[in-house]
């Protein structure tokens, strides 16, 4: 990818770098961090470690660690590459660059039937593109869906070197997840437990803790402490209820504890905070360049939300 180029969602702190291009048009390089491209319209040819490859619309061609590739097309195209942070990975105990790895073009319909987080991932970021702000729903979730992924990625690296080693059902990881994001984004306002959550997804309280900490990286506790702060900041910029109904419906034991919260993030108290924001709330994030591919990328989900993950609120 150019030096030049920016990180779109730079500001969530993503664990992977994302860039959307109106040209592919990218001298010869090389990185230590795998990069996913997904061309939306128009051609482009690839060179890859001296071979060459043709990405025709709604084809994904993968460079992995340290291969050297360049990048060219004749004419406009529309795509999104993104880059996995090799530090998060490492820090996952993921090292891709040990394993093996076949290139080849790949339809995105082909990827996101195998991967079922992939199309999953592109929702969430469609919804934070369309959102008036950062979300920390959204961005959990995202966390949550790549981390899947990557662990499904290596997994299948790992057996195409070890035949022996089995590959998790990670189609039943995405369930348990979406059943705890949903219910916890429906139920926050409650009382709110593991053991609450191991009965609805048929696990043990000790397991799903340590389900939510490999998948999120935070512990549950922490997890729903964000979905509530998130709410409350929402009452405190948007509405006019006491802080004190905010603290009630948003699940907090007191307006003390809120406010230890506030102070700790913004250094002022839940009513502080309220006068900043009525006095100027600022909203949105910065201009993405290519409103046409929010349309792209929703287009192409909506053909797939059936067929690829039925059943499945994407």
């Amino acid at each position: 990818m150019d030096q030049n180029c920016k990180d779109v969602f730079e500001v969530y702190n993503l664990p992977f770098e994302c860039y959307f291009n109106a040209s592919m048009n990218h001298e010869e390089t090389a990185h230590d961090e795998i990069e996913f491209v997904w061309l939306l319209d128009g051609e482009a040819t690839v060179w890859c470690e001296g071979k060459e490859y043709l990405l025709l619309p709604d084809t994904v061609f993968i460079f992995y660690v340290n291969q050297r590739h360049a990048m060219r097309s004749e004419g406009p195209t529309y795509s999104a590459s993104f880059r996995f942070k090799r530090k998060y990975l490492e820090d996952l105990n993921l090292y891709f660059e040990r394993l093996p790895f076949q290139n080849r073009v790949f339809t995105f319909d082909e990827l996101a039937h195998k991967y079922h987080e992939v199309p999953l991932i592109m929702s969430q970021l469609i919804l934070l593109m369309k959102s008036g702000g950062s979300t920390v729903n959204i961005r959990y979730k995202l966390m949550g869906f790549y981390n899947m992924y990557v662990f499904d990625l290596y997994s299948v690296r790992l057996q195409q070197k070890y035949l022996d080693i089995k590959k998790k059902n990670y189609d039943e990881y995405l369930l348990r997840f979406q059943k705890i994001s949903t219910y916890i984004e429906e139920h926050y306002h409650e009382k709110i437990t593991l053991a609450i959550l191991g009965s609805l997804t048929g696990i043990s309280p000790t397991r799903l803790s340590h389900f939510i900490k490999e998948i999120l990286g935070i512990s549950f506790q922490e997890y729903l402490h964000k979905i509530r702060l998130e709410k409350a900041i929402a009452s405190l910029k948007n509405t006019d209820l006491p802080v004190k109904e905010i603290v009630r419906s948003c699940g907090f034991s007191d307006q003390k504890y809120l406010n230890a919260i506030m102070k700790d993030l913004f250094h002022l108290t839940a009513h502080q905070y309220r006068k900043i924001m009525k006095d100027e709330v600022h909203f949105g994030v910065e201009d993405f360049s290519y409103p046409d591919m929010i349309h792209e990328f929703s287009h192409k989900l909506h053909k797939m939300k059936t067929s690829a993950f039925p059943g499945m609120d994407v």
